[in-house]
């Protein structure tokens, strides 16, 4: 029988590796569901949470009245986004007698994150009473209270959450996103360098500093950020999007269509991505793009005048283009769509008309209609 060690503490990367290879020896030994679970929650705090949940998988096949193997799943599975079936195996696991404050904790996350907050308190209170020192709990209470508009309590609770537990990620970043949403950009940046000595290589921490940059208008230094973030991590979808909007308030529009079109590729149901698209095509004389671009965002929703307007305009762009003698006189990218609605003509028999000259009028041929989405950041 091979050993089966017990999984070392956070940060020991030597002793991490060294378990790693010890388990999956004995894995190929004889394939102990203990070895599983054992793997299972080092892969998982190693990040590598698809190969944490095969092996939790396997564990459980073999052992299905472990509560602990339960909770492991658990966290492995809202690592994976996935709170519903998460919420399951924690309710599996208090009901195979796992009773620590760990499990109320996820319990309350689980809940918080589908919006129930009052069962959500009470699993959080039961893990404070059991552990009156636990960090995370504050940190949850937190998050709910600022999910439901208390923001005064919210930052209260953040700090508590911070004096007791200094490196939880999360709640740096909570507390960098709340002062920036006010306005206070200062605190925000200095909660997010705090957070930097401790996790310096953290993709969500640079990403979140773009932000900060970007709502103070200092686009140079977000763009720098995003672009870390995303050589730290070449998935992070919303850095490609910010550096879009920013690519794309310099104008600099062939940029933007890149970044637009890798959020595509990561994220096909980004909101609204295929109107940004559109929008880099038609200002790039890509009329035939921009209308299937502007088509397939109006067919996903109807709602988007956006993609409406830019779809009308791309239209009649591309039909001056294919015939430069045609007497069709082109409306200006920022007037509205047209009215289907027939004004009433002037009746000239009772009116006296007199010619004036018309006012010089600078044409532009850039459209305004996404101007406004370059600066929310959300």
């Amino acid at each position: 029988m091979a050993h089966i060690p017990d999984v070392p503490k956070s940060g020991d990367s030597s002793r991490t590796q060294l378990a790693l290879q010890a388990l999956t020896q004995a894995i190929n030994t004889s394939s102990p569901a203990s070895a599983y679970a054992k793997r299972a929650v080092i892969l998982l705090a190693m990040g590598r949470y698809a190969d944490a949940l095969a092996d939790i998988n396997e564990a459980i096949e073999r052992n299905d009245n472990a509560g602990s193997y339960f909770l492991t799943r658990a966290k492995v599975l809202r690592a994976l986004q996935q709170p519903a079936k998460a919420l399951e195996n924690a309710q599996r696991a208090e009901i195979l007698g796992v009773n620590t404050p760990e499990l109320y904790t996820l319990q309350g996350d689980l809940l918080q994150q589908q919006n129930q907050f009052d069962k959500a308190r009470l699993y959080v209170a039961r893990a404070l009473q059991m552990a009156p020192y636990d960090g995370e709990a504050y940190f949850f209470n937190g998050l709910m209270a600022a999910k439901q508009g208390d923001t005064a309590q919210a930052l209260a609770l953040y700090d508590q959450s911070l004096r007791l537990k200094p490196r939880y990620l999360e709640t740096y970043n909570q507390l960098s996103a709340i002062y920036r949403t006010l306005g206070n950009l200062n605190a925000a940046l200095a909660y997010n360098e705090r957070a930097v000595r401790y996790f310096p290589n953290n993709a969500k921490l640079i990403y979140g500093r773009g932000l900060i940059y970007h709502t103070s208008g200092r686009l140079d230094s977000a763009m720098i950020c995003y672009q870390q973030t995303i050589k730290l991590q070449p998935t992070y979808y919303q850095a490609f999007f910010q550096s879009g909007l920013i690519n794309q308030k310099y104008r600099n529009y062939y940029g933007a269509l890149a970044n637009y079109q890798r959020v595509q590729q990561l994220r096909p149901q980004f909101p609204r991505i295929d109107t940004y698209i559109g929008f880099c095509y038609e200002q790039t004389g890509q009329y035939d793009l921009a209308i299937a671009a502007y088509t397939k965002a109006s067919q996903q929703n109807a709602g988007d005048r956006q993609a409406a307007a830019g779809l009308w305009r791309s239209q009649r762009r591309q039909y001056a283009q294919q015939n430069p003698y045609n007497s069709v006189i082109l409306p200006d990218a920022s007037d509205p769509l047209p009215s289907a609605v027939n004004r009433p003509t002037l009746d000239t028999t009772r009116v006296r008309i007199t010619t004036i000259q018309p006012k010089t009028r600078v044409l532009t041929t850039e459209s305004d209609s996404l101007r406004r989405t370059v600066k929310p950041i959300n």
